[in-house]
This record gives C-alpha cells, sequence and structure tokens, in this order.
C-alpha cells in the first residue's frame, strides 16, 4: 500500500505545530521551532505552508473539516432526533477537548481565522451592518434548530436563537470546569446534565410561552450563512418513500393508511412547488403525528422540511 508521503508530512506537521501553539503560544512559536521539532529544514516545512499564516488557516480547515465529517457520521446515523442530537454534542464535546488549547490560543491572540473579522463591501471598504457569521456557527445553528424541532415539535422553533444560547454556554463552560479549578466532568455525565436542563427548560418555556430573548428576526441571517447541504433537498423526500413503505406493511387500518398517503402525497406536492404553503406544510406535519407508525420518521421529517421553507424563503 502506498503512503501518501505529502500528507503524511502535512499531518505531522499540524500536530507538532498544535503542540508548539499550546506550549508557547502563536506569536512566541516561529516556523523554524515548528521545523526543527518536525526533525526537518525549514526550506521543507516552506514547501507546504508558504507563512505562519497559511499555516494557522490549513490546521483551522484541518480542525473545521475533521469536525464536520463527524458531525455528518452523527447526523446520518437514522437515530431518533434525540440520540442523534446528544450524539452531535458528545463529537463536539470530544473536537473541542482535542482543538481547545489551539482554539483558546487563536482567540486570546485574535488569530481565530474568520472570527471578528470586518466584512468589506468587495471594493475593499468596510461594510454596512452586522459582520458575517463564522460557517461553523452558522452551521452549529442549524443544526440545533433542526435537533430541537424534532425533539420538542415545531412550537419550540420560535426560540432555537434562545436555546442555541443554552446549548453552547453549557458546552462551553464544561469544558472550561478545569480551567475553573474544579474536577473534569465525564462526557456522558455532561450530556446527561445537559439533556435534563433542556429538557426543564423546554417544559417551562412552552408551558409559559414568553417572548423569545433572541428573536427569529435576528437569526435569520444564521440560516442564511451556513453552508448550503448539497443533499438537503433531497432528504425530504428520501424519508417520504420510507414513511410510504412502512405504510404498506405495518399492520395499521385501511383508513388510516389511505389517509396517511393522501397527506404525503399532498405534503410531496407541496414541497416541490416553487413556493411551498407554510400553512399546508405544517397541516400535512400535524396530520401525520396521528399516524404512530411514523413518529420515527416524523421526527427527522419536520425539522428538515421547516428548515427548508426558511431556506427557500431567504432566497426570494
Amino acid at each position: 500500500m502506498l503512503i501518501d508521503k505529502s500528507a503524511e508530512r502535512r499531518q505531522t506537521i499540524f500536530t507538532v505545530a498544535l503542540g508548539l501553539f499550546s506550549e508557547r503560544g502563536i506569536q512566541e512559536t516561529s516556523m523554524q521551532d515548528i521545523a526543527e521539532r518536525c526533525g526537518f529544514s525549514k526550506g521543507t516545512l516552506y514547501q507546504h505552508f508558504r507563512s505562519k499564516e497559511e499555516l494557522i488557516g490549513a490546521i483551522h480547515q484541518y480542525a473545521l473539516g475533521t469536525l464536520h465529517e463527524k458531525l455528518e457520521l452523527a447526523a446520518s446515523a437514522n437515530l431518533p432526533a434525540r440520540e442523534a442530537f446528544y450524539a452531535q454534542i458528545e463529537v463536539l464535546l470530544h473536537s473541542l477537548i482535542e482543538f481547545k488549547a489551539f482554539m483558546m490560543m487563536q482567540i486570546r491572540e485574535r488569530e481565530f481565522s474568520g472570527i471578528g473579522e470586518e466584512r468589506t463591501d468587495g471594493r475593499g471598504d468596510p461594510a454596512c451592518g452586522p459582520a458575517g457569521h463564522h460557517p461553523i456557527l452558522s452551521s452549529a445553528f442549524v443544526q440545533i434548530r433542526r435537533s430541537l424541532i424534532g425533539i420538542y415539535g415545531p412550537e419550540i422553533d420560535p426560540y432555537s436563537g434562545d436555546f442555541a444560547i443554552v446549548v453552547g454556554g453549557l458546552v462551553f463552560s464544561y469544558l472550561q470546569l478545569t480551567d475553573w479549578g474544579m474536577p473534569e466532568i465525564p462526557i456522558p455525565q455532561a450530556l446527561r446534565h445537559l439533556e435534563l436542563m433542556l429538557d426543564a427548560t423546554a417544559e417551562r418555556v412552552l408551558d409559559r410561552k414568553p417572548e423569545p430573548l433572541i428573536a427569529p428576526a435576528l437569526w435569520t441571517t444564521w440560516v442564511e450563512d451556513a453552508p448550503e447541504d448539497p443533499s438537503a433537498s433531497k432528504r425530504p423526500f428520501i424519508l417520504m418513500r420510507q414513511m410510504r413503505d412502512t405504510l404498506a406493511w405495518s399492520p395499521i387500518g385501511r383508513s388510516e393508511r389511505e389517509d396517511a398517503l393522501e397527506t404525503l402525497d399532498v405534503l410531496e406536492e407541496e414541497l416541490s412547488a416553487e413556493a411551498p404553503r407554510r400553512s399546508v406544510v405544517r397541516g400535512m406535519l400535524g396530520n401525520l403525528k396521528d399516524v404512530h407508525v411514523l413518529h420515527g420518521a416524523l421526527e427527522q421529517l419536520s425539522p428538515l422540511v421547516l428548515y427548508r421553507l426558511d431556506e427557500l424563503h431567504s432566497r426570494r
């Protein structure tokens, strides 16, 4: 088996650079330091990265790419919405622990690529309006929002911005406990606590229905800034096909089966339209809630469909 020496060497550089950045800080680490620790010449290092800034950017993209792949793997495991969500949170915690020192160092030294940078209007001048969101933050919000709808239903959607802050705050707080001199909490225990806190918060919010702190109008751009998933538009139709298969073999009454199939036909037709009507889509999803054998698939379908509606609306 042939080994890609270039890829192997880049991996070595990433590992060594991460270690040195954590030990000394980004500013105090030179390319010469990295080359010496790797065991080859500075010239060899420059064959792979023309500058320390380019190396930092490559490490950043490597970290984001690795995290994205793991999150997608957890999302595609065909788990119920609740299990899929906490599987992704577990992936996030492990990844943040792996790259924690480097990320915190970047934040402290204002070198966290893409965060805090000014937007420009294309001519090099600062653009008006709020700064753009980092892609990973926008993607994380989209994932959290889909999961919340899948777990607690569409009624929770107006509070997606609030819950994103709660999830982010709890996750990063768990990671910082050791920095505060407290014992490290095992990830399974942290996940159980997070689930308990979110369930209690969701129950209270849905009961009292207060005004959201972070109103939907404020987080619309988070959805728009998320990188497009080329397969996202196909997933609802794949799930609806699976739901039809389930109805075909499930021991339910003929009338219930026919009503469910008719509902799926209307839903598919509406989602295929250039401008799907939100009221019709929500009504069809509500009808499917009464079909017990479809509950698992509906947990996955609802957040995808509602997110897709927002995506189409933002493009008009």
